[in-house]
């Protein structure tokens, strides 16, 4: 059951209202959002998904535990086996599939059964963000910030790391406060604070909320799925049979689809949060006017950005040994997070370009002495800024994209060796002039949310569902038959 479909909106209608029945007691809903979790996850995703999740969240409170309970083993020894079990845990099953084939031929040729090696070993459900959220609540433990009477039980685990909304795309939610980690209206939103809640909640600006759900439902049904069909999914099926055009076009409508579609399904977790009183941090903050590569990373799936600079380059050493340390560290934080999206070597090259690309930022402003001093000089260096930006990390998404390191290569050597013996296949005129007014547009239209709600509360309250069905009925009216699958849910 994907979020966005008729099946889950009579489910969220019908637990709306139970869980809202119980407004008195904040630790029933709670426990009610963990049993309603469990369920779903046994209900909807596999034995084994089910089996790991519960297990890991076993092993992950059974260390915490030990912290404490067990004084003669040193603290960072049970951070270190709970990261090694973490680590081990999320690493199998995302390149398990990857040694299966060969490891299967080898057992085979050796005389030995490959019984469990012959079908396909699917990823877990939510496995890297319940596994991101382990590690990060073993660190905060580790580090008293979570501790005595704080200490989540076992039960309350359960539904921070499986909560219904984020398992299965996110955002990482946090136990504690992080920097650049907050909600909607800018307020802090660690778990441990909502998990705990001792006084009644209430429901979050109900109209900004309603605005979010349909935002969230026009990027991801309409907007990602038209350019998934109309231009994306073709292009990159076959690109030798397009014109150059025709696959810049699809170049760029891709980092759009991946934009709506991600952007679209974290909007939709916070405004279903918001119905539920619950503050769910914000992963997007307009990424496409992101002005160099060190902003982009502040402003795109956000929750990720400060968990590899909390628990990724901060270990490494930050920035407290040196320029060129640093430069290291930054380098080795992002190739990791490329190999986190998968295992193929255009995820590796993904990683390197992006780190390569960072590592250059802070060379030059170093040279120039001034960070950042191209953007801070006007609107022609923002605007410059901004140009370079966005096709650097829409060139880039090649690799992320392609199923193979040779994919990627065929769509650039379309690129560059289609542009006069292929004829144009598709509107890649219309579609490039439209992307770029929408990226004109774009500083305007990142407002258009909070001016919607504003007129929706402006209005008489009987009168607010007309606008609210009227937006519903447009979306689904030119929207594709169909909504495909979250991309981000594959990693």
């Amino acid at each position: 059951m994907g979020l966005v479909s008729v099946e889950f909106g009579l489910f969220f209608v019908c637990f709306f209202a139970l869980y809202w029945a119980f407004w008195r007691q904040p630790r029933a809903q709670s426990a009610l959002l963990t049993l309603t979790s469990l369920a779903l996850l046994a209900y909807y995703a596999s034995w084994v998904a089910s089996a790991c999740f519960v297990a890991f969240t076993m092993f992950a409170w059974l260390v915490s535990r030990g912290m404490d309970a067990l004084p003669r083993i040193p603290r960072k020894a049970w951070l270190w086996i709970g990261i090694g079990g973490g680590v081990a845990h999320l690493a199998f099953w995302k390149y398990a599939e990857f040694f299966r084939v060969p490891l299967r031929e080898t057992l085979a040729a050796h005389g030995f059964g490959t019984g469990l090696l012959e079908s396909t070993w699917l990823l877990p459900l939510g496995v890297s963000y319940y596994t991101f959220q382990g590690i990060s609540y073993l660190h905060a433990r580790y580090r008293r910030e979570i501790d005595g009477p704080l200490r989540l039980s076992l039960f309350d685990l359960l539904g921070h790391f499986g909560l219904f909304l984020t398992i299965t795309s996110g955002p990482i939610l946090r136990a504690r406060n992080a920097k650049h980690l907050t909600a909607y209206d800018g307020s802090e939103c660690n778990g441990l604070d909502q998990i705990r809640q001792a006084t009644p909640r209430k429901v979050l600006a109900p109209t900004l909320a309603l605005t979010l759900i349909l935002l969230a439902l026009a990027k991801k049904w309409w907007l990602a799925g038209w350019l998934s069909e109309s231009l994306v999914d073709p292009v990159f099926a076959n690109p030798s049979q397009f014109q150059s055009l025709d696959v810049l076009a699809a170049i760029y409508g891709y980092t759009l689809q991946l934009f709506f579609d991600f952007s679209g399904y974290s909007d939709l977790v916070v405004g279903l949060g918001m119905l539920l009183g619950l503050r769910i941090p914000v992963n997007f903050r307009a990424p496409l006017l992101a002005s160099n590569i060190r902003e982009f990373w502040d402003r795109w799936h956000i929750s990720l950005s400060v968990w590899i600079r909390d628990y990724l380059y901060i270990p490494l050493g930050g920035s407290k040994h040196g320029f060129s340390r640093t430069q290291l560290n930054l380098f080795i934080a992002l190739v990791l997070s490329g190999l986190w999206h998968g295992q193929g070597w255009n995820f590796a090259l993904w990683g390197f370009l992006h780190a390569s690309a960072l590592v250059l930022l802070n060379i030059g402003d170093r040279v120039f002495d001034g960070r950042e001093k191209l953007t801070r000089s006007g609107w022609p260096g923002k605007a410059l800024g901004v140009f370079v930006t966005v096709n650097f990390v829409c060139f880039a998404f090649v690799f992320f994209r392609a199923t193979h390191l040779a994919d990627a290569i065929a769509v650039f050597r379309a690129l560059f060796g289609n542009l006069f013996d292929t004829p144009i296949a598709t509107d890649a005129p219309l579609w490039l002039l439209a992307m770029l007014v929408a990226l004109l547009a774009y500083p305007r239209l990142v407002h258009l949310p909070a001016r919607y709600a504003s007129a929706l509360d402006a209005m008489p309250t009987w009168l607010r569902p007309a606008p609210l069905l009227a937006t519903l009925a447009l979306v689904a009216m030119f929207a594709p038959s169909g909504v495909p699958g979250f991309i981000y849910a594959n990693f």
